[in-house]
C-alpha cells in the first residue's frame, strides 16, 4: 500500500479538490485550439511517433493503480486493519 501510494499520490476525494481556475482553463483551451490549428495532422503525427500510443499506456497503468490501491484499501477495512499511509485530500 505505501508502495502505491508513493506512487500515485494522495487519495481523490470528491469535492475535495482545489477550486478551478475559470481563467486558467479559458487560457489552456485557447492555447489548445492555437496550437491545433497551426500544427495540422496534429493527431496523426502523434499517433506516428507514438505519442499518443504511449500516453494511452500510461493512463490506462495510472487507472490500473487506482483501482488496485482501492481494491487494497477496501480489503484492509474489511479485515480491520489500521490505515495510516497515503491520507485523503484535503481541501
Amino acid at each position: 500500500m505505501a508502495e502505491l501510494g508513493e506512487v500515485l499520490g494522495p487519495d481523490y476525494v470528491p469535492g475535495h479538490g482545489t477550486k478551478e481556475n475559470r481563467a486558467g482553463k479559458l487560457a489552456e483551451a485557447g492555447g489548445k485550439t492555437v496550437v491545433n490549428a497551426l500544427i495540422p495532422f496534429r493527431g496523426l503525427v502523434r499517433e506516428v511517433s507514438g505519442a499518443a500510443p504511449a500516453e494511452r499506456r500510461y493512463n490506462a497503468a495510472l487507472d490500473a493503480g487506482l483501482v488496485r490501491r482501492g481494491f487494497l484499501r477496501g480489503l484492509a477495512v474489511a479485515r480491520g486493519c489500521k490505515l495510516t499511509t497515503n491520507p485523503p485530500i484535503k481541501g
